[in-house]
C-alpha cells in the first residue's frame, strides 16, 4: 500500500515525496540514495567540531552511568574522522518509548545508515538519535497507551526542559505496567528495561539514553542530549543573530508567504527564535520590548548590554524553538539528512531561507517509515469482512457504504443508475423530435431521480440495520487500526505488541525497514 494512498500525509508531504515542481525551491535534494554523493561535497564540518562532539558523547554516555560496549565506543571515536557523517532522528522523550513511530523513526534511521555504509565504503555512516530534552511540553511526553489503557505520569514539571526533571512519582507507573505485563515471557525483559532505566537516580534524558540504548545500542545508535554548555557555544552566533537582529524572522516569513499559497503552515517564525532556561520558572519565550527583552509571562526584562552579555557568557541558558532546532543539529553534527515524521518534513520546508540566511549546509530531509502491525487475529478479521486493508484507511462512511453494497443482496443502486440512463436515452430521442417533449421528460427524470434518492436512504438504513452484528465487527476490525480515531502507530506502545508476540518486534522492524521506501510497510505478526 502506497504512502502516500493511506490518508495519513499532508499534501505537502506527497506533494514533496512525489518531487511537484512547486516545491523544488524548498529543499535541495531528490530522496534518493544517489544524492548523498553532492550532499557529503557539500558538509564541511570541522576537526575541532568533530573532538569536541565526541568528548560531549562520552561524557553524556558517563553520565548516565552507561557501562557502553567497544562496539559504541568505536562509533563515537569515528566521529573524529572527516569521512564519518550522521544520519539523524529526532523526538521528545516520551514515556517508556511513547508511541509505535517514536520506534519507527530510530529504525528508520539506523536503516538508511546501512545502506549508506553499503553504498559508500570509503565513507561512514553512523545514525544518531536526537534527545529533544529541551521541550517544555511535559503534557506530550507524560503518556502512553498499553493495552489500550492510559498509563499516565502525573507530577508539576513548572514548564521545566522536560530532560531536566527528575523521576519523581513514576515508580507508580513502572509498577503498573510490571502488573499490566503479568508473568508472559517478555515480561521480566522489559520490567529490567525499564527498572535500569528509570531510576529515580537520573533524570529523564539520562532515562530515555539508557532505555533507548539497551534497545539498539548493538545497531550502531548514538543518543545526543543538546542541552549541553559547550555545544551551546557553537550556538552563540546563531543566537545574537536571531534574538538581536530578527534575522530568522525575516528568512521564515519570505518562505512562508510562498508556501502558504498553496499550503497549510506547520510553523510560524517569531520575532525572536529562542527561549531562556530559567533555573525556577522554567523555559520562557524571549519578547522584544522596544529596545530591550523580557521573558514572557514574567517581570524579568533585559537590556541589550545584558542580552548580549549573557549569550557571550552563557549561551546554554538559550534554547531555541522549532525554526532554529534543525539549524542547531546542522551546527554540532556532520549530518547529511534528517529523517521525520510528516508534520516535521512539512515544517522542513518551511526551513531552507533559514538556513540559507545564516549559511548552514541544508540536509536531505526524509519521510520516516510508517508500519501496520498486523496480528492473525486482526488478518483474518479483515479477510472475513471480504474487504481489502486499503479500504479501512477510508473514512467510516465510505467503508460502510462499500461493506453494505458488497454484502446486501440487492441490486438497487446498478438499477436506479439504469432508470437513469434509460430516461436520458428518451431525453435525447425526444429532443431530436420535439425539444419541449425532452424538456417534459428531463422534468419527470429529475422528479424520479429525487424521489429514487429518499428511497435510496431508507434502503440503506434498513440494509445497515440488517447487517447491523456485522458492521459492530467491521468498526472493531477498524478500530485495532485505528483506535480511537488515530493510527496504530501515533497511539499504541511497542509494548502491547512485543509482550504477545513469539517474535521480537524490533527485530522485525527493522528487517522490514527501508529508508528509500515509498510504501506502508505491512508486518503480519
Amino acid at each position: 500500500m502506497k504512502l502516500i494512498e493511506s490518508g495519513l500525509l499532508p499534501q505537502i508531504s506527497i506533494d514533496y515525496l512525489n518531487e511537484k515542481d512547486s516545491l523544488k525551491g524548498f529543499y535541495q535534494y531528490s530522496v534518493n540514495i544517489d544524492s548523498f554523493t553532492e550532499i557529503i561535497k557539500n558538509k564541511n564540518f570541522s576537526q575541532v567540531k568533530r573532538n569536541l562532539l565526541s568528548d560531549v558523547l562520552f561524557d553524556q554516555y558517563k553520565d548516565s552511568e552507561l557501562s557502553i560496549a567497544e562496539s559504541t565506543i568505536s562509533q563515537i571515536e569515528s566521529l573524529k574522522s572527516e569521512n564519518t557523517y550522521t544520519v539523524t532522528t529526532g523526538h521528545q522523550l516520551s514515556i517508556f518509548t511513547g508511541p509505535l513511530y517514536f520506534i519507527y523513526k530510530i529504525v528508520t534511521a539506523i536503516n538508511l545508515a546501512k545502506q549508506l555504509n553499503k553504498k559508500y565504503s570509503d565513507k561512514h555512516f553512523v545514525p544518531v538519535f536526537w534527545m529533544a530534552s529541551e521541550d517544555h511540553d511535559f503534557e506530550e511526553i507524560s503518556s502512553i497507551n498499553l493495552f489500550g489503557k492510559e498509563i499516565k505520569w502525573n507530577k508539576q514539571s513548572h514548564q521545566q526542559p522536560v530532560g531536566r526533571l527528575n523521576l519523581d512519582g513514576l515508580k507508580e507507573d513502572k509498577e503498573t505496567i510490571e502488573l499490566m505485563l503479568g508473568s508472559k515471557p517478555k515480561a521480566k525483559h522489559w520490567s529490567k528495561l525499564l527498572e535500569s532505566s528509570y531510576n529515580e537516580k537520573y533524570n529523564l534524558s539520562q532515562a530515555t539514553r539508557r532505555l533507548v540504548h539497551q534497545l539498539f545500542a548493538d545497531e550502531g545508535l548514538l543518543i545526543i542530549d543538546a542541552d549541553n554548555a559547550k555545544l551551546k557555544n557553537e550556538l552563540k552566533p546563531i543566537i545574537k543573530a536571531d534574538i538581536l537582529e530578527q534575522q530568522s524572522f525575516q528568512a521564515i516569513q519570505k518562505t512562508n508567504e510562498e508556501l502558504s499559497k498553496s499550503y497549510k503552515l506547520q510553523i510560524n517564525g517569531r520575532e525572536i527564535n529562542f527561549f531562556y532556561l530559567h533555573e525556577e520558572l522554567g523555559r520562557k519565550l524571549i519578547r522584544p520590548e522596544g529596545d530591550k527583552f523580557k521573558l514572557q509571562d514574567t517581570d524579568i526584562v533585559f537590556t541589550r548590554n545584558e542580552i548580549e552579555s549573557l549569550i557571550e557568557n552563557k549561551p546554554e541558558l538559550f534554547s531555541p524553538n522549532v525554526v532554529l532546532r534543525p539549524l542547531y543539529q546542522e551546527l554540532i553534527l556532520p549530518n547529511l539528512a534528517y529523517i521525520g515524521g510528516p508534520a516535521e518534513v512539512a515544517y522542513w520546508l518551511q526551513l531552507k531561507g533559514v538556513f540559507n540566511s545564516y549559511d548552514v549546509a541544508y540536509p536531505l530531509v526524509m519521510q520516516r517509515n510508517s508500519f501496520l502491525l498486523l496480528g492473525s487475529s486482526l488478518n483474518s478479521k479483515i479477510e472475513k469482512s471480504g474487504l481489502q486493508l486499503a479500504d479501512f484507511f477510508a473514512n467510516e462512511s465510505v467503508l460502510l457504504d462499500k461493506f453494505v453494497n458488497l454484502k446486501s443482496e440487492s441490486n438497487f443502486q446498478t438499477n436506479t443508475q439504469q432508470i437513469e440512463d434509460l430516461f436520458q436515452k428518451l431525453i435525447d430521442e425526444a429532443k431530436a423530435i420535439d425539444n419541449q417533449l425532452g424538456k417534459d421528460i428531463l422534468e419527470t427524470k429529475l422528479s424520479i431521480k429525487d424521489f429514487l434518492s429518499k428511497v435510496s436512504k431508507t434502503f440503506k438504513k434498513q440494509q445497515e440495520a440488517k447487517l447491523e452484528t456485522d458492521i459492530e465487527k467491521l468498526l472493531k476490525t477498524k478500530s485495532q487500526i485505528f483506535p480511537n480515531g488515530v493510527f496504530q502507530e501515533r497511539k499504541e506502545n511497542i509494548m502491547t505488541y512485543d509482550i504477545n508476540s513469539e517474535k521480537n518486534i524490533i527485530d522485525l522492524v527493522l528487517e522490514k525497514a527501508d529508508a528509500f521506501g515509498k510504501d506502508l510497510i505491512i508486518i503480519d505478526l
